[in-house]
């Protein structure tokens, strides 16, 4: 590292005197100016031509501001000149006559200009007012009055007490009321394993969406053995078959009934009465004992209750 060092910064002499020289230099370069500006006089700016122009434009203006102010008196003296002649201070600053505000009852459909203007309104607000009223303007009620823009809020607050309007004055409009007699759905018998959509539409409480579902659960269960079993239709209310229920019939019975021998685990499951569970243990009885030899051997599966097997039996078969 020592060598490092001595190869860096090891100077010969001509080099040691040439860097003390660049050193003074700089030195003078920042100290010079410094010397130069602290010790030069500081040069003041003359400011007398400037205050003489100032004092010459006042010594001018007050002249010329004497002179119309002798021109102003000077007119007024021969001509008896009123300096506020000419200002025009507005309707504001004008002294409004002062008009004696008569107080009593009335009904402003009734009354007119003159009335107006002794409780209070000026011609030009009275005659507004009735201006709406040759156009139309009804006053029904005593608020009607602060709804018209001439009155506003503050003159009814004022007036209020003093408004009297004849009801009887307007008497009600009657409109003649439209009676439509009331489209019933007709009431007769029909077969729910025959019937289409159109037929349950027409049955009170059954529209396009449940007369849709009826029919797929029919095709489903392979076709209705009693009208109760409607009710096992999803989301059919229990209201609209206990209107409807004297109306539902199954005149025809001819299901599509499934062979349990021979039917395939889908087949058996798509049933809504037979469904995927009971599917199941009706293909390990047919693997472990063959083929049913009567419908009743369901009964002999441990799952397949008396209750399911009632609703089983009308649907399958053994041929």
């Amino acid at each position: 590292m020592w060598k490092w060092l001595e190869k860096y910064f090891t100077f010969t002499q001509g080099q040691r005197g040439g860097i003390i020289i660049l050193i003074i230099f700089s030195a003078c370069t920042f100290i010079i100016p410094s010397v130069y500006f602290y010790f030069k006089p500081v040069e003041h700016i003359g400011t007398s031509n400037y205050e003489k122009e100032v004092t010459a434009f006042i010594h001018e203006y007050d002249e010329r501001k004497q002179l119309a102010l002798a021109d102003t008196l000077a007119d007024s003296i021969s001509e008896n000149f009123n300096p506020y002649s000419n200002i025009d201070f507005g309707s504001q600053f004008k002294n409004k006559e002062k008009r004696a505000i008569e107080y009593f009852n009335f009904d402003p459909n009734k009354i007119g200009v003159a009335e107006w203007i002794k409780l209070g309104f000026s011609q030009k607000q009275a005659e507004s007012i009735e201006k709406s009223k040759a156009k139309g303007y009804k006053f029904y009620k005593p608020e009607d009055l602060k709804n018209m823009y001439v009155v506003g809020e503050e003159n009814y607050n004022r007036l209020s007490a003093y408004i009297k309007i004849e009801p009887n004055d307007f008497p009600k409009k009657e409109y003649s009321k439209t009676i439509y007699p009331e489209r019933k759905k007709e009431k007769y018998v029909i077969d729910i394993n025959t019937a289409d959509s159109s037929l349950f539409e027409q049955q009170k409480g059954i529209g396009p969406t449940l007369a849709s579902r009826i029919i797929k659960y029919r095709n489903r269960l392979g076709g209705f053995v009693s009208a109760e079993q409607i009710k096992e239709v999803w989301n059919f209310p229990d209201s609209t078959y206990q209107s409807l229920k004297e109306q539902f019939v199954v005149n025809s019975i001819s299901v599509n009934k499934i062979n349990i021998n021979t039917a395939d685990f889908k087949t058996l499951g798509t049933h809504p009465y037979i469904n995927y569970t009971y599917a199941k243990v009706i293909e390990a009885y047919r693997k472990q004992h063959g083929n049913f030899k009567a419908i009743s051997d369901l009964k002999k599966t441990v799952v397949i209750r008396d209750s399911i097997f009632l609703k089983m039996e009308p649907y399958i078969t053994i041929e």
